[in-house]
């Protein structure tokens, strides 16, 4: 008996057979044109975007010579956590101390600020209950 999966499938197959496809002929695989090497569009006026001016203070990769040529700088790292970043990027990203520092310096970060919003309300709290209580007495 013939295997009659092994012709052009209808719509209805493909959706039955999620795999299908995958040992067909290259040129008829639809995933082909993502395995050939990119080419670069025509019409662009640049080979390498222009290079923003460095700040200072901001970090880079330890692997990099230099910062890429488009960086965020919106949000320079400061305080505790900013240190803790410094001192994460000068370890190599294939180390996992990397990573693990630099999601605690995220955290310190999250509750610098948040001890900062406490203390807009804590202290003038404080000071109001301790204006109170000096009344009291």
């Amino acid at each position: 008996m013939p295997d009659t999966n092994r012709t052009m499938p209808t719509s209805e197959q493909k959706q039955i057979n999620k795999g299908w496809g995958a040992d067909a002929k290259p040129e008829s695989r639809p995933g082909v044109p993502m395995e050939l090497e990119p080419k670069p569009r025509a019409g662009a006026h640049w080979k390498e975007p222009e290079r923003q001016p460095r700040v200072p203070g901001l970090t880079r990769r330890a692997e990099l010579d230099d910062l890429t040529a488009v960086f965020g700088s919106a949000q320079p790292p400061r305080g505790i956590a900013g240190i803790m970043r410094h001192a994460a990027y000068r370890i190599p990203e294939h180390h996992t101390s990397h990573w693990a520092m630099l999601l605690l310096a995220d955290r310190v970060d999250v509750w610098t600020r948040r001890l900062k919003k406490l203390g807009l309300f804590a202290i003038p709290a404080a000071g109001l209950y301790l204006l109170l209580r000096a009344r009291e007495a």
